[in-house]
């Protein structure tokens, strides 16, 4: 004889934990990548049209990428090993 089992089944929410509040370094990571993004782009539009040089554009593309790059390296380290 099979019994069926009528108890509900409960999902435990796994709580992510991290040497830094995990959500305060989501949203600092957040604003440093928009506000870098935000840089890039202007300076982008200012070479376009000739008002800073082609060469600092391609600093801020390479310092965007490794502030990103750093930011969620950082975050995900957080929120893995903390």
């Amino acid at each position: 004889m099979n019994k069926e089992s009528n108890e509900p089944t409960i999902k435990i929410k796994r709580e992510i934990k991290g040497v830094v509040e995990p959500k305060l370094v989501r949203i600092i990571s957040f604003i440093i990548i928009t506000l870098s993004l935000v840089a890039c782009t202007v300076l982008c539009i200012l070479a376009i049209w000739q008002f800073t040089e082609s060469d600092a554009v391609w600093r801020a593309v390479a310092t965007f990428i490794v502030v990103s790059v750093a930011t969620g390296i950082f975050t995900f380290v957080n929120e893995k090993l903390g």
